[in-house]
């Protein structure tokens, strides 16, 4: 019952941060919209009727928009809509927001669930084998090699599998969502970026793992590596993985966002910096809401699932 009521707070916690930043991001999309330069209404008005646009129109998209009423009252409704996620139409097509967003925030976390999940398999192998063999050659080699390939930005990852894959051996699509294996290059991208921290993460986990009493313990009577290793070190060693995971995956969402770009793929990344360029409020509110929501909620898996795996943790270390 105590586990249950731990479990509990940590997601009050993060249902609060998640509401949090609904209405830090409707506050920063109404101060962008206040400080445009220009007249954003003309813009609007614009990218609408082209050619066709007049003082009435831009009149027109101006009360639309709800941008003739007064400020508070405009914020306020912002951060209604932000909060109850109905975000009204697009500035410039009209369209519901939010069944655009939905749609290529599936796009994008497809993307991320299959190159994270690919990261951390590949990260637990890893730290495994080297881990085993500290202080060697091949210990050595991999900290030299991953202090280097961390410092790669995404978008030269995805540059040099594009190369290789997309135009020498043209195995792969290079851009563009409507192909099939669309998602393998920009997965792979992802989990190349993410791989040499968590398995640096993975590595130091398994190297003080071993040290412990129990691993000790089992090589005194006798027992095999495999059986140390997954039954005394496996379990552990998950915790400070899953620890980092969280806060590591919110730092790269920066990279999916550029993984978009490079790919051409229709995923949230692309329409926040499509809806930026062209003025449209909702939009970009709706791609940035979704985007902060996500960094909550997979901190919020992240620290349940360190309770999880290691219920000696209190709830006051995993939610300050």
């Amino acid at each position: 019952m105590r586990r249950l009521r731990g479990l509990g707070a940590v997601l009050i916690g993060h249902v609060l941060a998640a509401a949090g930043v609904a209405v830090a991001v409707a506050t920063l999309a109404f101060v962008a919209v206040q400080m445009a330069p220009g007249d954003v209404a003309f813009r609007i008005a614009e990218a609408r009727y082209g050619e066709r646009i007049s003082l009435q129109t831009v009149d027109q998209a101006r009360a639309a928009t709800g941008m003739d009423q007064n400020v508070m009252v405009q914020y306020l409704r912002w951060v209604e809509s932000s909060l109850t996620g109905q975000l009204g139409r697009s500035m410039v097509s009209g369209r519901p927001v939010m069944p655009d967003v939905w749609r290529s925030f599936q796009t994008t976390s497809g993307v991320a669930v299959t190159g994270v999940g690919l990261a951390l398999f590949m990260s637990l192998i890893i730290g495994f084998a080297v881990g085993m063999q500290q202080d060697r050659i091949l210990d050595r080699a991999f900290l030299f090699a991953s202090a280097i390939l961390s410092s790669v930005p995404s978008f030269l990852i995805g540059i040099a599998l594009i190369t290789l894959f997309a135009i020498t051996l043209r195995w792969l699509p290079a851009a563009g969502n409507n192909r099939p294996g669309y998602a393998i290059l920009p997965s792979c991208t992802l989990a190349l970026a993410l791989l040499p921290d968590l398995s640096r993460v993975a590595r130091n986990a398994v190297v003080r793992t071993l040290q412990d009493f129990y691993p000790t313990y089992g090589r005194i009577k006798g027992q095999s590596w495999p059986r140390i290793v997954f039954r005394h070190a496996f379990r552990p060693t998950l915790v400070p993985i899953v620890a980092y995971f969280g806060p590591l995956v919110a730092h790269t969402i920066g990279g999916l966002v550029v993984i978009d770009v490079l790919f051409n793929l229709d995923g949230v990344g692309t329409r926040l910096i499509d809806s930026v360029l062209a003025a449209d409020i909702p939009m970009a509110m709706g791609a940035g809401l979704l985007i902060g929501v996500s960094v909550v909620a997979v901190n919020g898996i992240s620290d349940i699932m360190v309770q999880l795996l290691d219920p000696r943790l209190s709830t006051a270390r995993l939610w300050p």
